[in-house]
């Protein structure tokens, strides 16, 4: 299981209610909780860890982390470290699976843990049972106190940009896509894992060092992938260690974790830098085993690369049959704004293959009636004007066009409204503006019970083509 919520891995406070004695962020530390009986501060005894203050009226404390990957949860544990009679006597867990941007107004909490009794200065570990993607937890505590560490452990379950090549070059070694340390030489200082962590290191002790090796042979780890891919170069990142870094660095890679071929072959690598190492070759790997001459330590290891379709496609199913309620619903309205549609896709959940969500489309489309096609229509921006990321991709064609045929498809734009009552939908992927043109002036032609026919094609299309987007399946 992967840390999901520390500040190692990109974790952080979002809101608390109260933090009078000992500051929230601390829950999320990448240290074991300290203490120190004959420190104060100006408001009370120093604690390492969260601590509200005495709550004299009715209600409970909380605290909402983002995760720093977001995931399956399947286990919390809470630590009470040194707090003895100023521990909270129960606490609750909830979380939310919705976007990035801290919108949490209208988001939907689900319960993780119920209302639960705590003791002081314990580590209480509990194991979950979800299937959801969680992005956001909410600590509650009752009704007040203090908890050292907060701990959320469990599957990571990536987002678009860490699986699609699309959005560039991938890291097939992160953590955020599951790739894991199997087998390591030496972990004396800190272990392999941190090397994998999405953020940027903090220090020398954010990553993985060795101790000094006094005998023959070298120091190793082996990281099983969480896709497998091409890969075209490898980032060995040394920052913060300067007297300490390895002289040179070997890389390998496997299909099976038996079977191995050198890619980099003793290379010389930079003290407490950023080495971009790329491959004379793309190689394809499952497995990759990092050899470090002799000994050191290394602050991060990249494996940058283009996932293999099907390593792809699995993330993305993963993904969508993850998302909770708001997610979901979120997810599939990008591809098209029918309520109907989207409340039939919903129900088709869980998808086992990529190709069932192309078919449950199709067959969410066959049961649309005009006031829904209509509502899909009118989710996208008029030809020549711009949208979302995803409209304005599809639309690229037109964006370089003349004013003059910008202004001849406003005038059409406004023409075909006023006849047909919705907007003008086409297929725009690959299309100019004067061919779009083009085929606004024979349509315009058409009667309002034709159009829509037509329209509900060219809809159905472009939610094709969304969805195949969206699930990380190469156009064409």
């Amino acid at each position: 299981m992967v840390d999901l919520i520390s500040e190692g891995v990109g974790g952080r406070v979002v809101s608390f209610n109260d933090e009078f004695f000992a500051e929230a962020a601390n829950l999320i530390k990448n240290t074991e909780p300290v203490g120190k009986p004959d420190e104060y501060t100006e408001r009370g005894k120093w604690m390492d860890g969260w601590e509200t203050r005495r709550r004299r009226e009715a209600g409970n404390d909380w605290c909402v982390i983002a995760l720093g990957i977001p995931g399956q949860v399947t286990s919390v544990t809470v630590d009470t470290s040194h707090f003895t009679g100023n521990f909270p006597e129960e606490f609750s867990l909830e979380g939310c699976g919705i976007g990035s941007d801290d919108r949490l107004d209208e988001a939907f909490w689900v319960e993780l843990l119920p209302r639960t009794r705590l003791q002081g200065d314990t580590v209480a570990r509990f194991d979950l049972k979800t299937s959801g993607r969680i992005s956001y937890v909410r600590l509650n505590i009752f009704p007040d106190g203090g908890v050292a560490r907060l701990r959320v452990e469990g599957r990571p379950i990536p987002g678009i940009d860490g699986v699609c090549p699309e959005f560039g070059l991938v890291d097939l070694a992160s953590l955020v896509s599951g790739s894991e340390p199997t087998e390591t030489s030496d972990a004396h200082y800190s272990p392999a894992s941190n090397m994998l962590q999405p953020t940027e290191p903090r220090g020398m002790w954010d990553g993985w060092e060795t101790k000094r090796r006094r005998g023959p042979g070298n120091d190793w780890v082996v990281i099983k992938l969480g896709m497998a891919g091409l890969v075209r170069e490898t980032v060995v990142d040394t920052r913060y260690f300067k007297g300490n870094a390895p002289g040179w660095v070997t890389v390998s890679v496997s299909g099976d974790g038996a079977v191995w071929s050198e890619v980099l072959s003793r290379v010389p690598v930079e003290p407490d830098t950023i080495n971009h190492l790329p491959l004379s070759d793309e190689a394809h790997a499952r497995w990759v085993k990092l050899d470090i001459h002799p000994d050191g330590g290394v602050a991060r290891f990249r494996l940058m690369g283009m996932p293999d379709r099907e390593s792809a496609s699995v993330k993305r199913l993963h993904y969508l049959n993850s998302l909770l309620g708001q997610s979901a619903t979120g997810f599939f309205h990008t591809a098209c704004q029918s309520t109907r549609w989207v409340s039939s896709m919903l129900a088709s959940r869980p998808f086992d293959t990529v190709e069932q969500v192309l078919e449950a489309s199709e067959v969410a489309f066959l049961e649309l009636e005009v006031d829904d096609w209509l509502e899909a229509f009118a989710g996208h921006p008029r030809i020549g004007e711009m949208g979302d990321a995803m409209a304005n991709r599809e639309q690229a064609g037109s964006a370089g066009a003349e004013s003059p045929e910008l202004a001849a498809l406003g005038d059409f734009n406004r023409r075909y409204e006023e006849k047909f009552g919705f907007t003008y939908i086409v297929y725009a992927t690959g299309k100019d503006a004067r061919e779009m043109l083009g085929i606004v002036e024979e349509r315009i032609e058409n009667t309002r019970d034709t159009e829509i026919k037509i329209a509900g094609r060219e809809q159905q299309r472009i939610t094709g083509t969304r969805l195949r987007r969206m699930l990380c399946i190469p156009e064409g």
